[in-house]
């Protein structure tokens, strides 16, 4: 009967676990020194990510676009993880 009580709450908390975990943000491969708050700096990244993407405009293939993105968040104070 315990075993059972045991062996059903971890199964419920593995189901809570993996649903949440579509809840998380996607992770970014950027970085900002100056911005301590994980929050404060994915909604930094996102208001960069758009500014970058209205400066771009349309452009080549995408490895010329990456390109220009990685530049403009290098000017906007963004570092790559690493």
């Amino acid at each position: 009967m315990r075993v059972r009580q045991t062996v059903s709450a971890c199964v419920g908390l593995a189901l809570v676990a993996v649903s949440l975990g579509g809840c998380m943000p996607p992770s970014k491969e950027w970085t900002h020194p100056r911005i301590a708050d994980p929050r404060k700096e994915d909604r930094q990244f996102a208001v960069d990510t758009q500014f970058c993407k209205d400066k771009l405009g349309p452009q080549g293939g995408e490895a010329e676009r990456k390109a220009t993105m990685d530049e403009c968040y290098r000017r906007l104070g963004w570092q790559h993880k690493d």
